[in-house]
C-alpha cells in the first residue's frame, strides 16, 4: 500500500507537469501587456436608438458590442469607478459634455484613456466639423463634435496616453484632430473609417478590437504568442477592406508605443488559422475568417454575422486563399492620411444595420453571398455582387 507522502509526492508532480506543459505551449517570448487594469479609465458611448427617430434611424438592440467591450474591460479588472458606459437614451448632448472632462480629471499621471464611441456620425452642412450624434441630437442640439473630445482630454486627462477608437461614418476625423490638437497627452487613434467615409452598417470593426483584446490566436498576426496595436490596427485594416471595402484609419502621435502589448495570445495551432477566405455555405459563398482547427475542419466567423453563425467547414468549401488575400491589398493601399483624406458626397442619414437592411421587418442580418453566378468551387472564377448594404 502506498503511504499517504508518496500518494501526496505523486499528486505534486503531476500538477508540475501540468503546469509546465501548459508553459511550453504557449511561445516562451510573450511578454505582459503594456497596459494596467487598475491605471486604466475606459469612456464608452454607444448609440443604437435615438429621440428624434425621423433623423436618426434606430438599430436592434440584441447582442451589443459596445457592451461586450465594456465587460471585457470589467473582466480584466478595471475598478467599476473607471468605467462609464452611456448607452442610448443615457448619452445626451449636455451629459457627454459635462461628464467627460469629470471624468478625465479624476486620472492619475502615467494612466491610459480608452475611449470608444459607436453611433451615427455627420458632418455640419459647410463640412468643417464632424459630430458624433448624441441621444438628443437634431437641428437644434448639437451632437458631440470630434474636435471637443480632443480638446477636452488635453484639458482635463491628467494621464499621458490615450487610445481613441470609434465605429461609425467620418470617424476618422477622431484621428485627424488627434494629430491637429494633440500635443500634451500621447494619443493612438484607431477607426472604422476615414474623415469623409461613410462606415459600415456591420460590427466588423468592433468585433476585431474585440479579438484583439481578447488575445484571439487568429489577431496574432506573427505568432509571436501576442497581440500589438500595430497588429491590431493592421487586422482591422484588412477586415474592413475585405469585407466592407472601406479603408480604416490608424495614427499615433508623440511617444505613444506603435508596438504596445495589448493581450498575449493564444497559440495558433494551423496555418490557415487566421485566413480571409470565401467559404461555400447553403448554397452561396460567403465572405468569412478562418478562427479554428480541429483535425481536417476548419471553424469560420461569416462577416456581418453572430458567432451562433460560426460553421465548421472541410477545405473543399474554402476557396480563393491567394485571390482573396490579394484583393484585400489591392483595395487598402496606404492607411488613411488624416491631413488630406479622399473626397467622398456627405448624406445626411446613415444607416446601420444589425438585423436587416432598412425596411426589413426580420429581426436577424441577412445573409449576404460574396458572390453571385453559378456556384463554384475552389478556385474556379465568378462574378462580384454588388453590395446590397446601407451605409450609416
Amino acid at each position: 500500500m502506498k503511504t499517504p507522502f508518496v500518494r501526496a509526492a505523486k499528486s505534486i508532480f503531476v500538477s508540475l507537469l501540468i503546469i509546465v506543459g501548459s508553459a511550453l505551449a504557449q511561445p516562451g517570448y510573450a511578454r505582459d501587456r503594456d497596459w494596467q487594469p487598475q491605471r486604466t479609465w475606459v469612456y464608452v458611448v454607444g448609440l443604437l436608438k435615438w429621440q428624434h427617430r425621423d433623423v436618426f434611424t434606430s438599430f436592434p438592440q440584441t447582442n451589443r458590442r459596445d457592451a461586450q467591450l465594456v465587460d471585457y474591460f470589467r473582466q480584466q479588472g478595471v475598478p467599476e469607478q473607471q468605467i462609464v458606459f452611456l448607452k442610448d437614451g443615457e448619452a445626451t448632448s449636455r451629459r457627454v459634455q459635462n461628464s467627460f472632462p469629470a471624468f478625465l480629471a479624476k486620472a492619475q499621471p502615467g494612466d491610459l484613456l480608452f475611449f470608444y464611441y459607436t453611433g451615427h456620425g455627420y458632418k455640419s452642412d459647410d463640412e468643417r466639423t464632424t459630430y458624433f450624434a448624441t441621444y438628443d441630437a437634431s437641428d437644434d442640439v448639437e451632437g458631440w463634435a470630434t474636435d471637443s473630445i480632443v480638446r477636452d482630454v488635453e484639458k482635463y486627462f491628467r494621464g499621458s496616453r490615450a487610445l481613441l477608437t470609434a465605429d461609425t461614418c467620418y470617424s476618422g476625423s477622431l484621428a485627424a484632430q488627434t494629430q491637429r490638437l494633440g500635443s500634451r497627452v500621447s494619443y493612438a487613434a484607431l477607426t472604422s473609417s476615414t474623415s469623409n467615409q461613410l462606415s459600415t452598417e456591420n460590427w466588423t470593426f468592433t468585433e476585431m478590437l474585440l479579438a484583439g483584446l481578447r488575445g484571439k490566436s487568429f489577431a496574432d498576426i506573427n505568432g509571436d504568442g501576442e497581440v500589438t496595436l500595430t497588429e491590431l490596427a493592421e487586422d482591422i485594416k484588412q477586415d474592413m477592406a475585405f469585407a466592407e471595402d472601406q479603408r480604416a484609419t490608424f495614427i499615433t502621435t508623440g511617444n505613444f508605443p506603435q508596438a504596445m502589448s495589448l493581450a498575449s495570445a493564444t497559440r495558433r495551432i494551423d496555418p490557415l488559422i487566421s485566413k480571409r477566405v470565401e467559404v461555400r455555405s447553403e448554397g452561396d459563398w460567403y465572405k468569412a475568417r478562418v478562427i479554428d482547427a480541429r483535425g481536417h475542419s476548419y471553424q469560420v466567423h461569416f462577416y456581418g454575422y453572430e458567432d451562433s453563425d460560426d460553421e465548421w467547414v472541410t477545405i473543399r468549401q474554402i476557396r480563393s486563399l491567394r485571390e482573396s488575400e490579394s484583393a484585400v491589398i489591392s483595395r487598402s493601399d496606404e492607411w488613411e492620411s488624416a491631413r488630406n483624406p479622399p473626397r467622398v458626397l456627405r448624406i445626411d442619414q446613415e444607416r446601420r444595420n444589425d438585423g436587416g437592411w432598412e425596411g426589413s421587418t426580420t429581426p436577424r442580418r441577412i445573409r449576404r453571398p460574396a458572390w453571385d453566378g453559378q456556384p463554384t468551387w475552389n478556385n474556379e472564377p465568378a462574378r462580384r455582387n454588388q453590395p446590397l448594404r446601407k451605409s450609416w
